[in-house]
């Protein structure tokens, strides 16, 4: 895989890990063809919006990620169990990733949850489970 930039670890579940997250200049038009709405939570750090290219992801595709958090939120950690990546921040509250997704044999198809952590300056945490389809 042709990373463009730096490397980051990400892992779709504890047993269907992702390739290190590549971290490229996105366009302003990218599309998020799939968005989750966490519920509404009182306070903050809060998780307010999580946009996937598509909740059904494919052996060998793409995964593009935009999350939108509180102001407040200064880290943006996404995966499960010890593989995790952070995402990288490109404004207040917004936070975005891209990586190519590893090829899977056959005609398997699985039914995981993202995890996402958004973390304030002082360790306060949010969090946020997307569900979606792996092909």
């Amino acid at each position: 895989m042709k990373l463009i930039a730096r490397q980051l670890g990400f892992a779709l579940a504890a047993s269907l890990l992702l390739p290190a997250l590549a971290v490229p200049a996105f366009a302003d038009d990218a599309k998020y063809g799939f968005v989750f709405l966490p519920p509404p939570t009182a306070g903050t750090p809060r998780i307010r919006k999580v946009e996937l290219n598509s909740d059904e992801l494919h052996s060998g595709g793409t995964i593009a990620i935009r999350v939108t958090t509180s102001p407040d939120v200064v880290a943006v950690v996404t995966g499960s169990g010890k593989h995790q990546g952070t995402l990288l921040r490109v404004g207040r509250g917004v936070f975005r990733g891209d990586s190519s997704l590893p090829r899977l044999g056959g005609f398997l198809s699985v039914r995981v949850k993202l995890r996402f952590e958004a973390t304030t300056a002082d360790g306060r945490q949010a969090v946020a489970e997307v569900p979606v389809t792996y092909k």
